[in-house]
Parts: C-alpha cells; sequence; structure tokens
C-alpha cells in the first residue's frame, strides 16, 4: 500500500468499524432497556469493544496479506488458498484476544477465558467467519479494482506514446511536402528573373526553417505563432503570384494565445493557396479569418478555383491533416465545400482547450 492509500485505509477502517459498533450496542441497549436489567449505553458500548475494535487490526493485516500475495503472482485458486489460509490462524488469536479483553472489562478472572471461548464457539463462531470472508472479499475486490485502474492508466499511457510518435511520423511527412512546394516557388521566382523576390524568399524560408527547427520537440502551438509561420509562407507565395494572388487574414486577438496542434493549419493555407494557383486569368481571392465560439475555435478559408478543379482536398498535406485531428480529437469538424461557384470554403472547428474533448 502506498502513504496515501494507507493513511485514508486507517481512517476509514476505524471509522466503518466504530460506526457499526456504535450501531450495535445502540440495538443492544434499546433491547436491554425494556427487560428487568437495563443497561446504560456507555456501558454496552464498552462491553461490545473487543469484538468490534479487534476487527480494526484483523482488516488491516486482511488486506495486508491479500496485497502481498497478489505481489506473488500465483494463480486464480491458489492465491485463493494463500488468502484463506490464515483465517485458521487469524480468527482464533481473535477469538482469544476478544474475550480476554472482555474478561478485563468485566473484572473477571482469567480461569474464566476457556468457557467464554467454548460460548463464542457455539454461538458466534460462524459469524465471525462470515465476517471475515466478507473483509476478504472486500479487501480482494478492492485490490482488484486498484489492478484495473493502473492497467488501464499505463494502457493510456502507452497509447499515448504512440499516439506521439505517430504525430512525429505525420509532421516529419508534412515538413518535405511544404519544403517541396515552398522551393518549387523559389525556382518559379529564380526562371522568371526575378532574382530579388527570389532571395526575400529564400530569407523568408530560411525563417520557417527556423520555426521548425525550434518547435521540432514541440507537440503544441499558440495560435500567434502558427500565424507568424503563415504568414512568411504567404509572403513568399505573394511574390510569386504578385497580381493574381490577394490575401487577407484576420485572427480574433483573444485567439492569439490559445494552444493548438503545431503545424495544423499551414497544409489548410497551402492547399487554398495551391488550389487557386491554377487558376489562369481570374484573382485568387485567399481570405482567411480566425475566431472562436462556444468553446470550438473555428478557421476559415475562402479562395478561387478554376472550373476544372474539384472541392475534394488532397495530397499529403489535408491527407495527414485530417489523420492528426482522428487521433486528437473525437469532436472536430473538417469540412472543404463549393462557397459558391468558383469559391472553396475550408471550414476547420476544434475544442479549446482539451485533446479528446
Amino acid at each position: 500500500m502506498n502513504k496515501n492509500f494507507s493513511r485514508y485505509f486507517w481512517i476509514a477502517n476505524i471509522f466503518i468499524w466504530l460506526s457499526i459498533h456504535f450501531v450495535f450496542a445502540l440495538i443492544q441497549h434499546h433491547a436491554l432497556a425494556f427487560t428487568s436489567n437495563p443497561v446504560d449505553l456507555v456501558t454496552v458500548w464498552w462491553k461490545l469493544l473487543p469484538w468490534f475494535g479487534n476487527w480494526i487490526w484483523m482488516t488491516f493485516i486482511i488486506f495486508k496479506l491479500v496485497d502481498l500475495n497478489e505481489r506473488i503472482n500465483a494463480s486464480g485458486f491458489k492465491r485463493w488458498m494463500l488468502n484463506l489460509i490464515p483465517l485458521v490462524i487469524l480468527i482464533p488469536i481473535y477469538w482469544l484476544l476478544s474475550v480476554t479483553m472482555r474478561a478485563f472489562i468485566d473484572d473477571k478472572s482469567i480461569t474464566t477465558i476457556p468457557d467464554s471461548l467454548l460460548r463464542v464457539l457455539s454461538n458466534s463462531a460462524l459469524l465471525d467467519v462470515f465476517i471475515y470472508l466478507g473483509v476478504l472479499g472486500m479487501a480482494m475486490g478492492i485490490r482488484f479494482y486498484q489492478h484495473a485502474i493502473n492497467k488501464q492508466v499505463e494502457l493510456n499511457r502507452i497509447g499515448n506514446l504512440l499516439i506521439k510518435e505517430q504525430l512525429k511520423s505525420l509532421r516529419s511527412q508534412l515538413n518535405p511536402h511544404f519544403l517541396f512546394n515552398t522551393l518549387n516557388t523559389i525556382v518559379s521566382l529564380i526562371r522568371l528573373k526575378r532574382e530579388s523576390e527570389a532571395i526575400q524568399a529564400i530569407t523568408q524560408l530560411s525563417q520557417m526553417l527556423r520555426k521548425i527547427l525550434e518547435n521540432k520537440d514541440n507537440s503544441n502551438a499558440s495560435v500567434k505563432d502558427e500565424i507568424v509561420f503563415i504568414n512568411s509562407y504567404l509572403a513568399i507565395q505573394k511574390m510569386r503570384f504578385s497580381n493574381t494572388l490577394n490575401i487577407n487574414v484576420m485572427v480574433d486577438e483573444s485567439c492569439m494565445d490559445i494552444v493548438i496542434p503545431n503545424m495544423l493549419l499551414h497544409p489548410l493555407v497551402e492547399n487554398a493557396i495551391q488550389h487557386g494557383s491554377q487558376l489562369q486569368e481570374t484573382v485568387n481571392n485567399f481570405h482567411m479569418s480566425i475566431t472562436h465560439n462556444n468553446g470550438m475555435l473555428i478557421v476559415t478559408l475562402t479562395n478561387n478555383v478554376g472550373d476544372s478543379d474539384t472541392i475534394k482536398g488532397f495530397g499529403i498535406g489535408l491527407g495527414n491533416t485530417r489523420e492528426i485531428l482522428n487521433k486528437l480529437y473525437s469532436n472536430f469538424q473538417l469540412d472543404i465545400k463549393e462557397k459558391y461557384e468558383g469559391v472553396v470554403e475550408t471550414i476547420l472547428a476544434i475544442p479549446i482547450g482539451g485533446k479528446n474533448a
């Protein structure tokens, strides 16, 4: 037993047995009140003390033996036998001690103890055995419950570790995917002879890579940090598409410190930009807003798409994002739908302040 359990065990143990003791004393006091020899409640309580008080240490020993037998890791039958064998030792000790204490309370000679033991054997022995078995059953039940709880805690711990490793694996796929797309943007700038913008894009990329390295061991990030990262990415895309890309990002100030999974929003932004990049003549109006409502963080993105484009969402980025959400949350929303002709809307809603909410 650990220290906390041992302390609470003694408090509960003493309280329960003294309460039972008091109830039986009260019952016997009322029963004697209608006889020719009534006895006051204190006297009845005192005379019954050995029989109930000794169950306090008996209960402790039974629980301790169950705890020790559990560590032996014996089979079911053998475990029951190891718990029952002490009965033939403890019960006689309990009888002898209780009878001796009662003789002392009644101010009787120790020569009366054998006769008192015989009366116990003929009157209450079976009841004492049933009490012992009841306490033993309760001890084994509590031990089994503790074992089940500990096993569940360990399974949860292992499950959380597994999820963390899986998330690391998914993010390790996201980073090369994002890097590949960004490098393509820089190559496009160089091919278009826009060297100064390419240099600025490389500078923005270095800042993004620094952010990734700084947060490589962090599974979470604030919305503020995610927006800084996204703004760097959008700055690079703006250099590439210049007049064909309009960017509007609006974040509720109260959302800035909300903690979310690291690299959760970037694939959604990247998907919107990549779909809009397929436009030949029209402008891609990219809009992103982050708000909160009823305990949910709500991220809404809209972007233009070409006539031949689809709205189903594909590729490593969005696939991994949905997989991350499935592992972290039981209650979330990720929808990509056509808002109206030529405009796609992406909505992400996740619980604030808790996973698996």
